[in-house]
């Protein structure tokens, strides 16, 4: 009885005493970090049942440093956070703690990716808050998530680049960002698809490290959830990835008989493949909507500017 006192009273102080990370930030003070507010309302949510784990952090774009001091106030009890950004500016900050390790230079570079396994190739969450062009997302995915440990979190930050062309970007650009991030969403319901193709093949049109073993990271995405200007995805191991054993109870079947189903039976994906190549889905129709659709946007900003001043 006694113990179960203790362990009441300890969860309401804990409750009492946590700080949100929107708290932490406004009292905050040290290297200057920056996020959005949707940012730190996700991170809350995603983070609370991890703040007292010994958790592995690696962002990359850490700019000022900042983020690094936060996660470690938030993560009371990490075991490690790395932070690499490519500014050698970035060398010049320093932590208290020696958990907090910098790495300066590109992250998809094979020196850096050897330097970061020296310091550990597990993390439980990894932030890319890096250059946000489209295809060092890309690549960075691939050369990271094989380090994500199983039930860890992959967040990649401010997606409304991938709309713009100066980061590779553009809503109609089949190799943006976020069409990548799209087509994981297909990825996840590969064993409904019907068609003879395999997961790699759905990815052809990006640009996808020669040396990753493509399908095995692939069964290994559990789920894939967008927020504005965010996207989150978690890791499983493969067998807790796919639909699983159909579950049907019950005896009384007065309006559709499914009890056949009970025992793992599902019925086979109906064949796909007479369907047409992806390729031929987009016709010449709608590119020419497209393009007339962005040339019109763009007149009518010439003539908003062409137009008199008042005043």
């Amino acid at each position: 009885m006694q113990k179960l006192q203790k362990y009441f009273l300890n969860t309401e102080v804990l409750m009492k005493t946590r700080h949100s990370l929107m708290d932490i930030y406004a009292g905050h003070e040290g290297y200057v970090s920056d996020k959005w507010d949707i940012y730190l309302n996700t991170y809350d949510r995603l983070f609370k049942n991890l703040e007292t784990s010994a958790v592995s952090l690696l962002e990359i774009g850490i700019q000022n440093g900042g983020s690094l001091e936060i996660w470690s106030k938030l993560f009371s009890h990490f075991k490690i956070i790395v932070g690499c950004d490519i500014n050698p500016d970035c060398a010049q900050l320093n932590y208290e703690s020696e958990k907090i390790k910098l790495l300066i230079g590109n992250i998809n570079d094979s020196n850096i990716q050897r330097q970061l396994d020296a310091i550990s190739n597990e993390f439980d969450i990894i932030i890319d808050d890096g250059s946000h062009t489209s295809s060092d997302i890309i690549t960075s995915f691939f050369l990271l998530f094989p380090k994500l440990n199983t039930g860890g979190i992959y967040i990649i930050e401010d997606l409304h680049c991938s709309y713009w062309q100066s980061f590779e970007g553009g809503l109609f650009n089949k190799s943006s960002s976020m069409n990548f991030l799209k087509s994981l969403t297909d990825i996840i319901n590969y064993e409904h698809w019907g068609v003879p193709i395999n997961k790699s093949q759905l990815l052809a049109e990006f640009n996808i490290p020669a040396d990753v073993d493509t399908e095995g990271l692939l069964s290994e995405i559990h789920s894939i959830e967008f927020i504005n200007s965010m996207c989150i995805v978690t890791k499983n191991q493969p067998q807790n990835n796919v639909l699983g054993v159909r579950h049907v109870v019950g005896s009384q079947e007065l309006v559709a008989k499914n009890k056949f189903a009970n025992g793992g039976f599902l019925v086979p994906e109906p064949q796909q493949s007479h369907v047409q190549s992806s390729s031929n889905f987009e016709s010449e129709k709608d590119k020419k909507i497209a393009t007339l659709t962005l040339e019109i946007s763009e007149l009518k900003r010439l003539l908003n500017e062409a137009q008199p001043k008042n005043g």
